[in-house]
């Protein structure tokens, strides 16, 4: 079993944070509620902690607003947002949701917890996938302030918990670069989106009606 440690790292490690930097012409894809938080397609959510990477400064045993402090997560394909977002229950309900297609007109720069980058960020690769929440959290919020080590990125790039595609999670400070994306909505119950949901329902052993 794996050992993961609070932050922050040891001292005595030379760390050697890895960046990605996303290009222009990147699409990137979001499965949203727009009936939780005031959720848009670009738009960040300012409570928390919650989720995985989640940087909010409030208790995460209590979580709440912290209006400095937004994030949001991405995937690069369907599959991977479908699977985040139901893959818990694998139970797919489309009812309520929208996905959002954006394709990026300005660079982003993520820190990179894939494979190696997760070590040489101070921490290990587990830390995308475990149900610690509460871990980490702690980890996403030195990320975010600790720019001595890691610079001012924009998120973070890493495995998924559910089938270990690259996902992202964005701090508001990527705001400007999502500002100018251009941005495609749909929702989610759309007979367009059927034949691609049934085929990863398939894939991944989920159940969708």
């Amino acid at each position: 079993m794996v050992i993961i440690k609070s932050p922050p790292p040891d001292s005595k490690l030379k760390l050697n944070p890895q960046t990605k930097i996303l290009q222009p012409d990147t699409v990137l894809r979001r499965i949203y509620n727009p009936h939780k938080y005031g959720t848009q397609a670009t738009t960040f959510r300012f409570n928390g902690p919650r989720a995985r990477f989640d940087h909010q400064r409030c208790d995460p045993t209590k979580p709440d607003n912290d209006l400095e402090r937004g994030i949001n997560y991405w995937g690069f394909t369907f599959k991977c947002c479908l699977v985040e977002v139901f893959g818990d229950t694998r139970i797919i309900d489309v009812n309520d949701y929208h996905l959002a297609k954006i394709t990026l007109t300005q660079p982003l720069k993520l820190l990179d917890l894939i494979g190696d980058g997760a070590m040489q960020a101070g921490t290990v690769n587990s830390i995308s996938q475990i149900s610690d929440r509460h871990l980490s959290q702690a980890w996403g919020k030195y990320f975010y302030e600790t720019i001595s080590v890691y610079g001012e990125v924009d998120g973070l790039i890493f495995g998924n918990a559910h089938n270990n595609e690259h996902s992202i999670a964005l701090y508001e400070r990527a705001k400007p670069q999502l500002n100018s994306a251009r941005v495609k909505t749909v929702p989610l119950n759309s007979r367009s989106l059927r034949p691609a949901i049934i085929e990863v329902a398939q894939q991944c052993s989920m159940i969708f009606d």
